[in-house]
């Protein structure tokens, strides 16, 4: 039997356990409907945070028609172990995997099929025909989303997703039931700080004072009564720890915590990348004693011609950025198709200006027959490379299909 909003209002724990049993909601012939809250897939702590906390928040403001609303995370349940950071931060909250947390494959298809969606962190998805809500801080992709005309669109110029979140919260209209939850503040708290890197890139408190984000986390801490400059620092000296440690990790699951799958088919040769980013130095990750054996099991689960590896480490100012990169052919290059799409790769990576990588070659390396690099820049991240690849694919399409005469 599902609880409502007739029966015992839940807590934040409570309907995280909840929305478990919600995996198996039918139709009752009633006007309530299922509302899915999903996650950006990459699943990162913003991602997930503010999943939770706006399925949460409409749960606590239900309206005249009682809803059912699922927070679901939109990867693999097999692969969140691989986000340290995620699971470090709900685990201090007692939010465990098992018990509160749903994750896509968990949800039958013909529930996912019949479900209204909020999205998350995101607004381009293939449930764009039945999306109602979208939050998302990055500019509008008006062809790409495909959004109805009734969903409503709350994407301000942000610096995270938890900040668009901590507002709707602070909102008489949208929160008129005055939900004050510490739990799901704390959670919102964490992201903010994690997403804007403690604020170490503003040099001076009259800069921070005109970030909305800043302002919003002050907003929480006033909220929470107990977090100051140095606590802000120590949680997230934490959470970045956290997001380094891989001791627990398999060599798949570090490949499978955040990647993307391209293609592209010149006619004659079809190509299938994937792109797989980590808190770990390339070098250092091909030095384990089965590395060759872990890509070449993802390469043959995901069905793929070559690997990217991107290695992430902080930069300075405190922003996660790619420094190492390595293109590893998984053929040895033994296909001669295989072996001019790796060199149109290299090439135009090496050639690239928006953005500008600065690629310094890892002489001597001969892993896999992989070509290995470090990057000069400091400001490259794991969407700025697969963007950046794209291009690089589609200007190979094209050359193949439309020559110059």
């Amino acid at each position: 039997m599902f609880a409502s909003q007739s029966q015992k209002v839940m807590d934040f724990m409570e309907f995280l356990a909840n929305s478990q049993r919600l995996t198996q909601w039918r139709p009752t012939g009633r006007a309530e409907l299922m509302y899915i809250t999903l996650s950006h897939e990459c699943c990162d702590l913003d991602s997930v945070v503010c999943t939770l906390a706006v399925a949460y928040l409409h749960y606590r403001n239900p309206g005249t028609l009682k809803h059912n609303y699922m927070p679901v995370l939109n990867m693999l349940r097999r692969d969140f172990p691989s986000k340290s950071e995620v699971r470090f931060l709900l685990e201090q909250q007692q939010i465990t995997a098992d018990h509160h947390l749903v994750f896509r494959d968990d949800v039958p298809e013909e529930l996912l099929l019949r479900s209204r969606y909020i999205l998350v962190n995101h607004h381009v998805s293939p449930f764009h025909y039945c999306t109602e809500e979208v939050y998302d801080y990055r500019p509008y992709q008006c062809e790409a989303a495909r959004l109805p005309i009734y969903c409503q669109r709350v994407m301000h110029p942000m610096h995270s997703c938890a900040a668009l979140i901590v507002e709707r919260y602070d909102s008489a209209i949208y929160n008129y039931a005055n939900i004050q939850c510490p739990r799901v503040y704390e959670l919102l708290h964490a992201a903010l700080l994690l997403q804007n890197n403690n604020f170490a890139q503003y040099s001076s408190e009259k800069q921070l004072e005109e970030v909305r984000d800043y302002q919003l986390m002050l907003y929480l801490e006033k909220k929470l009564g107990v977090l100051q400059a140095p606590q802000r620092s120590i949680l997230y000296g934490a959470l970045v720890a956290a997001m380094f440690d891989l001791n627990e990790l398999t060599l798949p699951q570090i490949l499978r915590r955040e990647f993307k799958l391209l293609r592209a088919n010149n006619g004659s040769h079809l190509v299938r990348i994937a792109q797989c980013c980590f808190p770990m130095a390339v070098t250092r990750f091909i030095s384990f004693e089965f590395a060759q054996l872990a890509l070449q099991q993802f390469g043959s689960e995901h069905n793929c011609d070559f690997i990217l590896l991107l290695g992430t480490s902080m930069r300075p100012k405190g922003a996660l950025a790619v420094k190492e990169l390595a293109l590893i052919p998984l053929d040895a290059l033994r296909n001669l198709q295989d072996r001019r799409f790796f060199d149109h790769l290299i090439v135009n990576l090496n050639d690239a200006e928006q953005p500008f990588l600065g690629l310094d070659p890892y002489r001597g390396l001969h892993f896999m027959q992989g070509a290995f690099f470090f990057l000069k820049a400091w400001n490259i991240q794991f969407y700025d490379m697969l963007h950046l690849v794209q291009r690089i694919i589609y200007h190979w399409v094209s050359e193949y299909l439309y020559p110059c005469k």
